[in-house]
């Protein structure tokens, strides 16, 4: 097995070991289905469905957040050998509408532990059939917790 499938693994058990009774994430079927070691990436896959969308026919902000917080997180927990931390600023931005029944991948990249004082990532809500035709945007920055 490679590393970046150990990667797309370990982010998967850090996602499902979490306590994520009160994410909305839980209830939406996404999946790890990449993952990049050296480039501290995933890509979680999902399928929109109505209620997913607002009423300016955009992915829900909520959504948007939570996903982004959850699967950003996690990310950066399986990066940084289950280290967890605490969220600073999150930030998101819907940017155009979507349909119910879109494939959307979230292309989720987090910076190097050691090239910043404070975890940073972001989040592409992105169709998967064209990864440029972009969905909605969220930034991520959080601190380490003590130990």
């Amino acid at each position: 097995m490679d590393a970046d499938e150990e990667f797309r693994l370990q982010v998967s058990a850090v996602a499902n070991h979490k306590d994520s009774t009160y994410y909305r994430t839980a209830e939406l079927d996404a999946h790890v289905i990449d993952a990049s070691l050296t480039g501290l990436s995933a890509t979680i896959e999902l399928i929109i469905g109505e209620n997913e969308i607002c009423s300016a026919e955009c992915l829900d902000e909520g959504l948007v957040s939570t996903i982004a917080d959850f699967w950003t997180s996690t990310l950066i927990t399986a990066a940084n050998g289950g280290k967890g931390a605490v969220t600073t600023t999150l930030s998101v931005q819907a940017l155009k509408p979507i349909y119910s029944g879109t494939k959307i991948h979230v292309i989720c990249t987090a910076s190097e532990p050691e090239s910043r004082p404070m975890p940073y990532a972001t989040a592409r809500f992105v169709n998967a059939a064209n990864h440029n035709d972009i969905f909605a945007l969220a930034t991520h920055t959080k601190f380490f917790k003590r130990a």
